[in-house]
């Protein structure tokens, strides 16, 4: 599984880092990243959906928010396998074990569901 995931975190984080208001004239818009690029929750979905065509089961993806070492609001994705959850960062070029971030998880997506719960 980490083999894919590298795949998918390298190839997605090739696209351009846009901001909603620059691609969406609004502040917040959430939207699988297209060839225009996008900010941090576009990089995640794209993540998600490519991950679903590798044959990830979806409970095994979810979305996280949490806060960067600026304080500023941040969302990735988390991949489960046997052992371990994973982060896919448009920050960061290798899948990363969530806890040697050093970020200040939020919430978490229910895996499998549109809910979401509190770190």
């Amino acid at each position: 599984m980490i083999e894919i995931l590298r795949e998918v975190n390298f190839e997605v984080n090739k696209l351009p880092y846009k901001a909603d208001i620059e691609l969406y004239n609004s502040l917040e818009f959430w939207e699988k990243i297209g060839p225009q690029g996008g900010d941090c929750e576009d990089f995640a979905l794209g993540k998600y959906y490519k991950l679903l065509e590798k044959g990830i089961p979806p409970e095994k993806l979810r979305l996280a928010t949490c806060y960067v070492e600026t304080g500023e609001y941040h969302c990735v994705l988390l991949a489960d396998d046997e052992t371990t959850t994973w982060v896919l960062d448009n920050r960061y070029a290798y899948p990363t074990e969530y806890y040697l971030l050093p970020y200040k998880w939020d919430k978490f997506q229910i895996a499998g569901s549109n809910k979401w719960e509190k770190a």
